[in-house]
């Protein structure tokens, strides 16, 4: 029974979804639990065929695959094959939020969220794509309240540091939005410049791009990009960017003068 029940927490493990729709981190495996402890799509999921299981893991695969090229369709194709050999899988409804949210589906990618936090109310990742939505919409109080919780909550916890840059970063972004720069700057100080994550130039990106300073953003855009062209560890930011609205905003701002 133990060594089933380690089989499935691996496997829930690698079925992982991303942290967010624009933040792609490495899985981190469940403590180990009693079987019964276990979620009912999971214990659900061992008593499918085997064939029916590897065709799953399959589809799944191809879902993270598509998520990761932007190939948004796909990935919600792919998905909803997943679905038709097994349902109640929260991080299928967690990916599909990333995609909806991509395409500009903030309702839809709202309503997704809300199925992971009925079943999971401390998700993270459901928690933190939730702010992405609000951010999308304009909501920057509601998402910057929900980035500074959980931002103390992982620093508690010890976190990755990427993680904690993730939501540095969409904080930066809500008072940038919200018009204090001042906090905004003092998120960007607080990054060392030898620190391994592309948070440090977008920071400085986002701070020119608020000061009408486009010349000075595209260059911290192109080195943070050479930088992190192997890894490509810069597209989350870039995601998380576009989705803020700053860029609009700047373009609104430059025409306006025009």
């Amino acid at each position: 029974m133990k060594r089933c029940a380690l089989t499935l927490l691996l496997l829930s493990a690698f079925l992982a979804q991303p942290l967010a729709a624009q933040e792609m981190t490495a899985n981190q495996a469940p403590e180990e639990q009693e079987m019964e402890n276990l979620p009912q799509w999971l214990v659900d999921f061992s008593n499918l065929p085997a064939e029916e299981r590897e065709l799953y893991i399959t589809r799944f695969n191809l879902a993270k695959n598509a998520y990761h090229k932007g190939e948004w369709v796909e990935c919600i194709v792919q998905m909803a094959a997943c679905e038709i050999i097994l349902r109640g899988n929260p991080s299928i409804w967690n990916l599909r939020a990333c995609c909806l949210l991509e395409q500009g589906y903030y309702a839809e990618a709202e309503t997704e969220l809300k199925r992971v936090l009925e079943v999971q109310p401390n998700d993270e990742v459901a928690i933190m794509n939730l702010a992405n939505v609000h951010m999308a919409c304009g909501r920057y109080a509601e998402s910057l309240a929900i980035v500074t919780r959980l931002r103390e909550d992982m620093y508690l916890q010890h976190k990755d540091d990427s993680l904690l840059y993730a939501l540095d970063y969409r904080a930066l972004l809500c008072h940038i939005m919200l018009g204090d720069m001042v906090k905004a700057k003092a998120i960007a100080a607080s990054v060392s410049p030898m620190a391994d994550t592309p948070l440090y130039h977008y920071a400085k990106a986002a701070i020119a791009l608020a000061e009408g300073k486009s010349s000075v953003a595209a260059h911290s855009l192109n080195v943070v990009k050479q930088i992190f062209a192997n890894n490509q560890a810069y597209i989350p930011y870039e995601r998380t960017l576009k989705l803020s609205g700053l860029l609009e905003k700047v373009k609104s701002t430059q025409s306006a003068k025009h």
